[in-house]
């Protein structure tokens, strides 16, 4: 593909933005960004977000990607690096800060790419934090290049012309690969919003000028089974951040009208496989890596976009043609009266139950299985829906009720955030989580 031909990149502001356009824009805004090291690139806008990405590295900037867009949390990341600079389409509420305003680009001439450093670090994102404080993991834009090509042609849409549609934002690793990656190299095409409402995401989907590929999550999929309008020029769905119940694909499937299709990976190796829900159990590599067993028993990924092999925090059984089960992580694991069963496939099980918006299952300090739900189900009901599916032992003693649970813009839940939430909810009674959930992409 010729990156400076008039192949279309991206809707832009209801227009169409071509990658000559693209990289016209990306020379522009290089020639003023300030001469600092590292930035924190803030835009809210996925077509501006992906200029300001590129004009950075044709800089030799570093873009740090925070794993929540706090400002507490953006500051305590600029305290290991320093001369660091926000950029964004408005200014920071935290005065002091040296900030980069991203103004929309004229997108009208034409140019080829600048001058790229393709085996430097461009981009260094930060673990979500679900399992404690969040980790940097640094990659080049050769990375991002490789694995993109690898995916889309895995998942069968390298040469489509479909417009990516994210409920995700690009500062989230999933986000941005699906998002921003795929499109620039593929015929994909990006699209710069990031609708949250169930409403608003089939509007747009509706209007597209492109058939649709809908790159979301478990959470919001759930809201938006929950619409009665019927989902036109929806051309897939990718789901990923949290495990994708059977249940859940199916209802998807039947209202939707598209059996979704989830992508596994983590910010430390972006997605490298994948499986329908509603077909497979096992998760299939791209084609290109592939999962080695250590002698420490542990699984290792090998593959072409990664310059050594990278562990994983997941336990996996890995079959003979090199498909995998995800098991979960020793510490996702619980034993109780002698029997042992993830937190991951509790939570599942809890959310899955009709009445049941969302739920949270933790272990107390006294070693008894809890939840915080948001339901109107009682606290019987609730227990008797999980009977079925559930141990004895493993069904909560106590359940806490609230309106709302603290996930991120991605539906994960931090392990500080619960904590906070138990303690606020019965400081008296103690309670601490004892095992903290998957950081899995």
């Amino acid at each position: 593909m010729d990156p400076s031909d008039s192949a279309p990149f991206a809707v832009h502001s209801g227009q169409v933005v071509s990658h000559g356009n693209l990289w016209s824009d990306v020379t522009a805004m290089a020639a003023q960004l300030p001469d600092r090291p590292y930035l924190f690139n803030l835009c809210e806008n996925r077509y501006l977000f992906c200029v300001c990405l590129l004009a950075a590295a044709a800089r030799k900037q570093i873009c740090l990607l925070p794993p929540a867009g706090q400002m507490a949390v953006i500051l305590e990341i600029l305290r290991d690096y320093p001369g660091a600079y926000i950029a964004r389409e408005h200014a920071p509420q935290q005065a002091g800060l040296e900030w980069y305003e991203v103004v929309a680009p004229s997108s009208t001439s034409m140019a080829l790419p600048p001058h790229l450093d393709w085996q430097r670090s461009a981009v260094i994102a930060f673990t979500s934090g679900s399992t404690g404080k969040p980790k940097p993991c640094a990659h080049s834009l050769n990375t991002f290049k490789t694995s993109a090509e690898m995916a889309v042609s895995s998942l069968g849409i390298a040469e489509q012309q479909l417009l990516m549609l994210s409920t995700t934002p690009p500062q989230h690793m999933y986000g941005l690969e699906t998002s921003v990656f795929w499109p620039l190299f593929s015929t994909l095409v990006l699209h710069d919003g990031r609708p949250f409402f169930a409403e608003d995401i089939r509007q747009t989907i509706k209007t597209a000028p492109w058939p649709v590929v809908l790159a979301t999550t478990p959470t919001h999929l759930r809201s938006l089974i929950k619409t009665d309008a019927p989902w036109h020029n929806l051309a897939g769905i990718i789901s990923a951040t949290d495990t994708l119940s059977e249940k859940l694909a199916g209802e998807t499937s039947v209202i939707l009208g598209q059996s979704p299709r989830e992508i596994y990976g983590s910010t430390e190796t972006l997605s490298f496989a994948s499986r329908e829900t509603l077909r497979e159990n096992y998760w299939r590599p791209y084609s290109g890596c592939r999962l080695i067993r250590g002698k420490n028993g542990q699984a290792s990924l090998e593959s072409a976009h990664l310059p050594e092999a990278v562990q994983l925090q997941d336990s996996v059984n890995i079959d003979t043609n090199g498909r995998f089960a995800v098991l979960g992580r020793d510490q996702d694991m619980v034993k109780i009266g002698g029997k042992r069963a993830s937190l991951t496939e509790l939570n599942r099980r809890l959310k899955d139950l009709n009445g049941v918006e969302d739920g949270v299952c933790f272990i107390q300090e006294n070693g008894r299985l809890a939840a915080v739900v948001v339901s109107q189900l009682n606290s019987q009901a609730i227990r008797l829906g999980l009977q079925p599916y559930v141990d004895e032992v493993f069904l909560p003693r106590k359940i806490h009720f609230v309106s709302a649970i603290p996930r991120n813009e991605t539906g994960k839940l931090a392990k500080t955030e619960l904590e906070h939430l138990l303690a606020d909810l019965s400081s008296s009674e103690g309670l601490a989580m004892k095992s903290p959930k998957s950081d899995q992409f």
